[in-house]
């Protein structure tokens, strides 16, 4: 009965696997530098960004993040892109691809394909990466001339794949 009950669980799963999109996913040590190109995986809980608050207090501005945690994760974001890392941060136009893995509600429908369209904003995820990114990858978050970012179930984390983006020249016609 055990046999019956997990081949079920396989088949279910396979399905599963088949109708969700193709999600980048590197080996577990894993990472990738060239000259131009750095990819690299990063597991753990992602923590949005969040809005900042601002008040005085004695005459004097305070400002605060909503988000917990959002520190340990720009961290852990940080020191992961430090191990693929240029000797100096990338100067230029840069574009990025982030692949965000949130893990899925005890609620969810166990059999039915689900979309992460709730909490955490998609944005607001990728602003806390390019925060982390800035100073270890590329000199600045402005430079980022191209975003491709999604979310979906599966394991915590997110797996950055970042390039330099070549100057195109110009023919005369």
């Amino acid at each position: 009965m055990v046999d019956g009950q997990s081949r079920k669980r396989s088949r279910a799963r396979r399905r599963a696997e088949d109708t969700s999109p193709a999600r980048s996913v590197l080996p577990e040590a894993g990472g990738l530098r060239t000259d131009s190109h750095i990819s690299f995986q990063v597991r753990g809980l992602p923590v949005p960004q969040g809005s900042t608050r601002t008040w005085v207090i004695k005459g004097k501005p305070v400002t605060t993040s909503a988000a917990r945690g959002l520190g340990a994760w720009r961290r852990v974001v940080a020191d992961v892109a430090q191990r693929f890392a240029p000797q100096e941060p990338w100067g230029g136009p840069v574009e990025i691809e982030l692949h965000f893995g949130l893990p899925k509600p005890k609620s969810a429908p166990k059999r039915k394909r689900v979309w992460p369209d709730k909490r955490p904003d998609l944005d607001k995820l990728t602003r806390a990466v390019l925060d982390a990114l800035t100073y270890v990858v590329f000199a600045d978050d402005s430079q980022v001339v191209k975003i491709d970012a999604s979310k979906d179930y599966g394991p915590p984390g997110v797996v950055v794949d970042i390039r330099r983006v070549e100057p195109e020249t110009l023919e005369d016609d």
